[in-house]
């Protein structure tokens, strides 16, 4: 992350511990490596109909990136939430193929808003793919048994993004997806 971790100690007087990190303002790196990858994918037929995501995810950085990577897919059109219950709202109203949803939000975290959304008959039907900078395995795996649809670590990898989300569309398009 471009940054250092340090600590001094001295016997009896106690230890000081710090951390550096660099300021930025994107991960520019990131949105690097997303405009390639955006790049390198096959165009999608025009004959297929038009998907929408909701993407519930306070930080404005990460917004940023999945805008870059939606906005190369002529089949989609992403849809954003800063907070679960804004999230619950805009997936009732509007019917998203697909949601994504960070885990740590303000007002209610990821797992309580999925766990609303698989609740109503309206919405239950939904993948919901969790993203999250969350990478502990224990965490994961309770994520997953919850009933996340699949769980993404930040930052993202976007080529594991892209395959994630394909798989759910893919999966939202079959009849196990739209009758669950």
């Amino acid at each position: 992350m471009g940054g250092a971790i340090g600590a001094e100690s001295t016997v009896g007087l106690g230890s000081t511990f710090w951390i550096d990190l660099d300021v930025t303002t994107a991960p520019l790196q990131m949105v690097m490596e997303a405009k390639r990858a955006a790049h390198g994918r096959s165009e999608v037929p025009l004959s297929l109909p038009l998907r929408t995501l909701l993407y519930v995810e306070d930080d404005p950085a990460n917004l940023e990136l999945i805008e870059l990577l939606v906005e190369r897919r002529p089949d989609l059109r992403l849809l954003s939430a800063a907070e679960g219950n804004i999230g619950i709202e805009f997936a009732r109203a509007y019917q998203p193929t697909v949601i994504l949803m960070d885990i740590n939000l303000p007002g209610i975290s990821g797992i309580e808003a999925m766990k609303i959304l698989h609740a109503d008959p309206i919405t239950a039907h939904i993948p919901i793919i969790a993203i999250s900078a969350n990478a502990v395995p224990r965490d994961i795996e309770t994520a997953l048994a919850a009933g996340f649809f699949s769980y993404l670590t930040k930052p993202i990898k976007v080529n594991q993004f892209m395959d994630a989300l394909d798989v759910a569309l893919d999966f939202a398009l079959t009849p196990a997806g739209r009758a669950a």
